[in-house]
């Protein structure tokens, strides 16, 4: 799995030198990759566990060294791998296989390692890893069978004026064929490491706008914040295909705000940035979200212009204390956005005594349990025809 911050140019180039490194090493028959995947799939022979490694951690080593510089970008390389072990081929599931492929992957980036050899009996911990990478594996079933919900939660303006729109972000929860219901943070994460993560954001692009763009033409009052993950962000197509979900959708695109995660590693900056102020030209709000999570905050901040940031939830919950570092730190953050005419929202939102300090403390709009538990979106739109 490789991690790779470079230049449009240099990302072909390095990519083309590792997989050539690699088809050195392990053989060319023995590696599959395309310029689609994040890495490359290696197939050994029946070496010792310990030899195979040993000889992934040097690939690995070679990777990580290796540099393009090339005008005024430079390079980075990480690269993790996982390890599985398998019965003789002629009696393995492919799809137990990839499903545990994608674990050991899980389980070396949640570890921060290098490699890490995996299997069922050799970790603790590992089924709930290999629950992960079976809900992956299923997303593309789950889409064409209908089994992902939308959910929308609201978000709340602490001092709302007259004509305020309504305003809710559209989760996703998971349904496997036998009606057990999974949480976003079961399997979005782990996506967002393939190129699942793009088939996903397209579906509930043109789930809310095209599908529910009736209901939306008939509540002009209500206005969706909708998640965009990295990879769609660095994808040159994504301005052309939200341009035609708005333009099919009818609705006003003010109404539509795109929010980017925060600790989600953009790979390609300049080509974010160029969808971006597409998304903007069409006229949608800009949000990014987690702010406040990782290192990128500021960069991102400079570089994409938002309209409004939404507070990593883990800086929330110890905001009761003035005195506390996340207290401190969420006044900095709001008053910094307000000095730049930024709007600010807080998430994980979960009682009233936090709802209380973010109150003193400045904040726009908040979102959280103590405000409202998501809700299937049909539902929203049953709530919003009983008002009328």
């Amino acid at each position: 799995m490789l991690e790779i911050t470079a230049g449009p140019s240099q990302l072909y180039q390095l990519r083309q030198r590792i997989g050539e490194m690699l088809g050195t090493v392990f053989g060319s028959d023995n590696v599959v990759g395309s310029l689609a995947m994040e890495g490359f799939l290696i197939a050994f022979g029946s070496h010792g566990r310990s030899i195979c490694a040993e000889m992934v951690d040097q690939v690995l080593q070679q990777i990580a060294a290796m540099q393009i510089d090339q005008g005024s970008y430079s390079s980075a390389v990480t690269a993790r791998a996982g390890i599985i072990w398998t019965d003789p081929v002629s009696t393995v599931d492919p799809e137990v296989v990839r499903r545990r492929l994608i674990a050991a992957l899980v389980v070396a980036r949640r570890d921060h390692r290098s490699c890490v050899a995996t299997a069922a009996q050799e970790r603790v911990g590992f089924a709930e890893v290999e629950l992960t990478a079976k809900l992956v594996c299923d997303i593309p079933a789950a889409i064409a069978e209908n089994r992902l919900q939308l959910n929308a939660q609201d978000i709340i303006a602490c001092a709302p004026q007259p004509g305020f729109p309504l305003e809710v972000e559209i989760l996703l929860q998971m349904q496997d064929r036998n009606g057990h219901e999974y949480a976003p943070a079961s399997f979005l994460p782990a996506a967002e490491n393939s190129a699942l993560i793009e088939m996903i954001d397209r579906w509930v692009l043109h789930r809310v706008l095209g599908d529910f763009g009736s209901h939306l033409r008939a509540h002009p009052q209500l206005w969706v914040s909708i998640n965009v993950s990295a990879p769609s962000l660095g994808n040159s197509a994504f301005p052309g295909f939200l341009s035609d979900e708005l333009r099919q959708s009818r609705i006003d695109p003010r109404r539509v705000q795109l929010e980017i995660t925060e600790t989600a590693v953009i790979r390609d900056l300049d080509q974010a940035r160029a969808n971006i102020r597409e998304a903007r030209r069409l006229g949608c709000r800009i949000a990014l979200d987690d702010f406040g999570a990782g290192l990128s905050s500021f960069a991102y901040l400079k570089a994409f212009e938002p309209d409004c940031i939404k507070i990593d939830g883990a800086l929330i919950p110890n905001v009761v204390d003035p005195e506390n570092v996340e207290a401190q730190i969420v006044r900095s953050i709001i008053n910094l956005a307000h000095r730049l005419n930024i709007e600010v929202v807080a998430e994980h939102v979960s009682s009233s005594a936090i709802l209380t300090a973010l109150h003193a403390l400045g904040i726009d709009k908040v979102q959280g349990f103590e405000l409202g538990r998501p809700r299937p979106l049909p539902q929203l739109f049953q709530a919003l025809q009983s008002r009328a």
